[in-house]
């Protein structure tokens, strides 16, 4: 297995969230819809690769854990709970933006998402004010 060192894991969420732009742009709408939320998962992985410490074996069940797509898991592995229940609380949109993004599963691979869906998805993420994947960017 290689190394996902955080730099890498950024490059790869921000590869998965383009792609995921040029597929819905391209009418491919359940694969932008998963690659969407493939992307805040490693963008998620990014930010949990900072608790990693040198010289120090991390608890197996919190390893283990992190190999999750869950992403209120990953959310909680990551340390931005608290930041993300603020934001929340904050902002009726990014709320709303957010319940869109974490209904987001990696079985959705095997749905046919409609353009309706991914459309609310792509908003969600996108949006420049109150995007999920902005708010992500700004904490990993």
């Amino acid at each position: 297995m290689a190394i996902l060192g955080r730099e890498h894991l950024r490059d790869l969420a921000n590869a998965k969230v383009n792609d995921a732009v040029l597929l819905f742009e391209h009418g491919r709408y359940s694969n932008s819809y998963y690659l969407f939320g493939y992307g805040v998962e490693l963008g998620l992985k990014s930010r949990i690769a900072r608790v990693f410490a040198a010289e120090t074996i991390p608890d197996r069940k919190f390893v283990n854990e992190i190999f999750s797509h869950d992403l209120a898991m990953l959310v909680g592995l990551s340390g931005l709970k608290p930041a993300l229940d603020a934001e929340t609380a904050k902002s009726d949109y990014f709320a709303a933006h957010w319940a869109t993004v974490a209904d987001w599963s990696v079985e959705t691979r095997y749905e046919a998402i409609d353009e309706f869906r991914a459309t609310a998805m792509r908003n969600a993420m996108l949006h420049a004010e109150f995007g999920v994947y902005k708010w992500l960017q700004s904490n990993w």
